[in-house]
């Protein structure tokens, strides 16, 4: 573990941040029936659980990018994480749609830090004969999340709950 070279715990710090916001913005769409049924709540009200996140993160990527070149892209992403896992700890615990909506929106506020700021992270971790490998590991974990995430959200709702597709970031986020 001492001669592992730094830059494949950067990749693994931030192919797990990635790993955990791809998977997020895919894995709830398959619960959207569970959780209507859950809060006996109409459609159009649950599917804010899903156009919240993909809003949020979408419309803050320049400004956590940005904020990192003030602030460092490290103390950014770090924080980013942080909300990004506590979030998801209350979108677990949510005892109503609204509550569900308000947090998917703090969760994708954490997403969008960690999503901005990985590149500029890559970048400055990772000789520049590397990165196209390193940016190649980190889309995979994109892809990845976005991949498995439809069925994982259907097998975690239907063996565990569907308070389990949030918690799932929790030891993702941990390791």
């Amino acid at each position: 573990m001492k001669n592992i070279d730094p830059k494949w715990w950067v990749l693994i710090a931030i192919g797990t941040g990635t790993l955990m916001s791809s998977l997020d913005g895919s894995v709830v769409n398959i619960i959207l029936p569970v959780l209507r049924e859950t809060f006996n709540s109409d459609v159009s009200t649950v599917e804010w659980v899903v156009t919240v996140y993909l809003v949020v993160l979408s419309g803050l990527l320049l400004t956590f990018g940005r904020l990192g070149d003030l602030r460092g892209h490290k103390t950014v992403y770090m924080w980013g994480f942080s909300i990004f896992i506590l979030s998801s700890i209350i979108c677990g615990a949510a005892w109503s749609p609204v509550v569900l909506i308000v947090f998917r929106g703090i969760q994708a506020i954490g997403g969008a830090m960690l999503s901005s700021n990985s590149p500029a992270i890559i970048t400055g971790n990772v000789p520049a004969e590397e990165r196209g490998r390193a940016f190649g590991l980190v889309s995979t974990m994109t892809y990845l999340g976005l991949t498995i995430g439809p069925s994982l959200g259907g097998w975690l709702a239907h063996t565990v709950g569907w308070r389990a597709v949030f918690y799932i970031n929790v030891p993702i986020g941990l390791t």
